[in-house]
């Protein structure tokens, strides 16, 4: 078992150091994100003159990304939708399907866990940041104890990096703090612009790279390495550099973005030239992989996995996968995500990635797979029935780790910077798209579309592929924000819903009803990508093909207009701060329209 899902999965242990090293910090209370909580014997200046303190400590930042308020679910699931690609099930609440219509109020039950855990991380690493670097372990110890200690400060800018950025790309301009809270500190901050906060983290990230070895260099796990501090560094370079919702002026583009594409190409080409990370040549293998609870020790294209516990944290394959019966062998699934059927027809039938990304079927008490309505196929990249080994039952923390960072990710941001540097693409940014496009139709290369040479194309084509390459993963929404696409790629979906319904343009072969029947537990399909009319279903055998279900014919205008239903260009790209914490901080306030 590897260190981090190993300590997540100890309660005690977790009891103990939580007890021990933060409850003699400064801390973050349920009342207050900025309250100071009371102090114990354990002094911080202690707790990091220990090599193996310290490493409990960076741990401890760690660990909150595990909660359901981090990337056991709520950060990696609930926030990124709807989209064009994918949509939260369900009708309009106060909770996460609220905040997937785009209707988000100040009091959405699932807003105040989020950002109050975001700041718990972000004070643990502060606690870090400054006591690493006043230790003398790290000032003057062995050369062991420097490397190690130095390894932990880089983690912890990390991280911290990642939490701001969470806040930022969720909620805009956010109060901003990097040192630790002492008694009679002003705990009623304002909001700091996005732009000073990202010149920062850019900073810190730049530092901490120099720090963090490659993954070639330490024992496996899911601790940082190098290449996740070069991808992370990209990816908020881009942020940077692309538009954002900003509290006066509607939506912008961050000022001198060249500058900060350079930042990002650079460090992905790093990357790439490192010989570290490569793309598995299975796009099915990734994620059977994670379903596996393994590290992906080979290639290196899971470049940063959040380590979760089984039982103990993580809905990947419950949340996101098939929807199974609890009396199945595989245990209980219950998906809260749906791929759009324009989604679905959008990848060439070549196309590996549309059948890990999207599931179409669900599974029986008897462990018989049955094929669903159209609107209701999941997207299902991690899924209970991939897991080995089997893990029945109703239990909805399955402990498969959520990926932050791939390669295929970083060859794309690699391929859009170079683009957007240069005015049209390099050779090399054509390289970089045709590897994961060429990685997607696997003994079929030959298929895959021609990559066009002209800046727009290829942009677009950058656009169209990180939709097939990274659907679920909660990208989408983000990068439709920085591109400023966001509107139109929602319109744009439900124009072609719409020619959906109507069986109009590209759609006009699409079934109306899809015929087929079981081989044992398994689904064959009569019609799956053609159509038949209505007569000729009704002259099949009902003995050798039972089974019809709606496909064209389960598109309705009310499903089309439930989709991001709320949604207002220029208001509704950012999430309101609860209310409790605006009443707290009278520094803060709602803008955006909320």
């Amino acid at each position: 078992m590897n260190t981090i899902r190993n300590l997540i999965q100890n309660k005690k242990y977790w009891r103990i150091l939580i007890m021990s090293l933060f409850l003699g910090m400064i801390m973050l209370s349920c009342e207050d994100y900025y309250e100071v909580n009371s102090v114990s014997y354990f002094e911080p200046e202690n707790i990091f003159m220990n090599v193996e303190l310290t490493r409990q400590a960076v741990l401890g930042i760690y660990q909150l990304m595990t909660r359901d308020e981090g990337y056991s679910k709520r950060l990696s699931m609930y926030y990124g939708v709807d989209t064009d690609i994918a949509m939260c099930t369900g009708s309009l609440d106060n909770g996460r399907r609220g905040i997937a219509r785009y209707a988000a109020t100040s009091g959405n039950e699932e807003i105040y866990k989020p950002w109050r855990n975001l700041y718990d991380g972000i004070e643990r690493a502060n606690i870090c940041i400054k006591y690493i670097a006043e230790s003398q372990l790290y000032l003057d110890g062995s050369e062991d104890e420097q490397k190690q200690m130095k390894r932990m400060y880089g983690e912890a800018l990390t991280l911290r990096a990642l939490f701001y950025y969470e806040l930022i790309r969720n909620w805009g301009d956010v109060p901003f703090k990097t040192t630790p809270y002492e008694p009679g500190d002003e705990l009623n901050l304002p909001k700091t612009d996005r732009d000073e906060i990202y010149e920062y983290l850019i900073n810190d990230l730049l530092f901490a790279e120099t720090l963090v070895p490659w993954r070639s260099e330490v024992a496996l796990d899911e601790r940082i390495t190098k290449g996740a501090v070069k991808g992370l560094l990209a990816r908020i370079a881009l942020a940077r550099g692309g538009y954002s919702l900003r509290r006066e002026g509607g939506m912008q583009r961050g000022s001198n973005h060249l500058e900060y594409y350079q930042i990002a190409r650079d460090q992905c080409w790093e990357i790439m030239q490192s010989g570290e990370h490569s793309l598995n040549p299975s796009y099915e293998d990734v994620f059977r992989t994670h379903c596996e609870l393994l590290l992906d020790n080979t290639y290196g294209e899971s470049m940063w996995e959040v380590g979760m516990g089984q039982g103990e944290s993580g809905e990947s394959g419950y949340y996101i996968g098939t929807r199974i019966d609890d009396a199945s062998r595989y245990g209980r699934g219950n998906p809260g995500l749906q791929a759009i059927p324009t989604y679905y027809l959008s990848f060439d039938s070549l196309d590996t990635r549309r059948d890990v990304t999207i599931v179409i079927y669900e599974i029986d008490g008897d462990n018989v797979r049955l094929l669903r309505n159209f609107t209701n196929i999941n997207i299902a990249k991690w899924r209970r029935d991939w897991m080995y080994p089997l893990f029945p039952g109703s239990a909805k923390y399955l402990g498969i780790n959520w990926v932050l960072l791939r390669y295929s990710d970083v060859l794309l941001m690699f391929a859009e910077a170079d683009n957007e540097l240069n005015h049209g693409p390099s050779a090399d940014a054509v390289e970089a798209l045709r590897q994961v496009r060429n990685r997607a139709f696997g003994e079929n290369e030959e298929y895959a579309p021609a990559i066009p040479t002209d800046y727009e194309g290829f942009f677009n084509d950058i656009v169209q592929e990180r939709a097939w390459e990274l659907g679920g993963e909660c990208l989408r929404k983000y990068d439709l924000i920085r591109w400023n696409l966001l509107e139109t790629k929602l319109n744009e979906m439900k124009n072609d819903l719409e020619m959906l319904m109507n069986q109009e343009g590209p759609y006009e072969n699409v079934p109306v009803q899809v015929v087929w029947r079981n081989e044992g537990e398994q689904i064959q399909y009569l019609n799956l990508t053609y159509h038949l009319d209505s007569l000729e279903i009704a002259g099949l055998d009902p003995i050798l093909w039972p089974n019809v279900t709606d496909w064209v014919s389960d598109i309705t205008p009310e499903y089309i207009n439930s989709i991001a239903e709320f949604f207002e260009p220029n208001s509704r790209e950012l999430l309101p701060i609860h209310q409790s914490i605006v009443d707290v901080n009278t520094a803060l306030e709602n803008d955006y329209g909320y």
